[in-house]
């Protein structure tokens, strides 16, 4: 919906707003309440297989989704304004190849970013949401050993979480030279 003035750009931008504004373990409360109680079509809590992480990775992805939506957006709307995407249209070329060719590579650097960001917000949200949907997991691992004061696995836990966000953040590094080839000429 970049750069089109529409209602549906409209309802997109309301959908990734409250998608952005609903905290996860808000939206899981309603996810549980929605497709567990009353529909019935993934269980309350537990890990009995793959239906049983739909929701909460639901719950913890949807606020991810959204802002990371309304950067892209507004990365592809700033995009579509420059004045190379002025030249491209000038010479003839499609919306659809002027977006998916040119703009979104402006568009996907400070997505990419938050995208590294975002990992340190999973891994800190984990904690909630497997309480929410009563999951067993490296939350309940890290609580567990936090109030029984168990310092080996917390800090187990704390260099697990540390080697990952490392590992994020020098792929989001590595994809931005994947993104924008202007880059690999000034290192």
């Amino acid at each position: 919906t970049a750069g089109r003035r529409s209602w549906a750009g409209g309802l997109a931008g309301l959908s990734e707003l409250t998608a952005a504004s609903v905290p996860p373990f808000l939206a899981g409360l309603l996810l549980l309440a929605v497709f567990s109680f009353t529909l019935g079509w993934f269980p309350v809590s537990g890990d009995r297989g793959f239906a049983s992480l739909v929701l909460p990775a639901l719950a913890l992805g949807l606020q991810i989704a959204g802002t990371l939506g309304q950067v892209l957006r507004e990365g592809l709307e700033r995009a579509l304004e420059e004045p190379f995407a002025v030249t491209a249209r000038s010479r003839g070329i499609t919306e659809w190849r002027l977006v998916s060719r040119h703009a979104l590579r402006h568009a996907l650097l400070p997505a990419v970013t938050l995208t590294g960001w975002f990992v340190g917000v999973l891994l800190g949200g984990a904690i909630v949401i497997e309480a929410v949907f009563g999951r067993p997991g490296l939350g309940q691992v890290t609580l567990v050993a936090v109030t029984g004061k168990d310092m080996p696995v917390v800090m187990a836990v704390i260099m697990l979480a540390a080697v990952v966000y490392v590992t994020v953040s020098t792929l989001v590094d590595l994809a931005y030279l994947v993104i924008d080839p202007r880059l690999r000429r000034n290192r």
